[in-house]
């Protein structure tokens, strides 16, 4: 009978340590104002003129991408790629493994045997 008692005492005293305060971020809704809609909104409307302020996912000033050259081949970037996977070391979600540098080095002569295999074929 005893042994069918503790796991809801234990479940009842977890409850009770969950229930000691707020949760953290919740004063965010607590907040409130000392301006007006329109004050607040007279305030903005020089930054969104002046494009400092992100709308969406990209401000005005970021709509133009920025192109970098690369020397790296897409055989080499699909090797190294199929590399790291084999090796476990690909993020995943919020996970993000650190390859060493022996996994570092294997990654790096597969792109290089991609490469060689494909000047040798021409």
């Amino acid at each position: 009978m005893k042994a069918a008692l503790l796991p809801i005492a234990f479940a009842l005293t977890a409850g009770a340590a969950f229930a000691e305060g707020p949760i953290q971020g919740n004063e965010v809704f607590n907040f409130q104002s000392t301006l007006s809609r329109a004050e607040v909104q007279a305030q903005v409307a020089p930054a969104y003129k002046a494009d400092v302020i992100a709308r969406g996912e990209a401000s005005g000033g970021q709509d133009q991408a920025t192109t970098i050259a690369s020397n790296v081949t897409r055989a080499q970037v699909q090797a190294e790629a199929a590399a790291a996977y084999r090796l476990g070391v690909v993020a995943s979600g919020e996970i993000l493994p650190v390859p060493t540098a022996e996994q570092a080095e294997q990654i790096r002569l597969a792109g290089l045997r991609a490469v060689q295999s494909i000047t040798a074929a021409n």
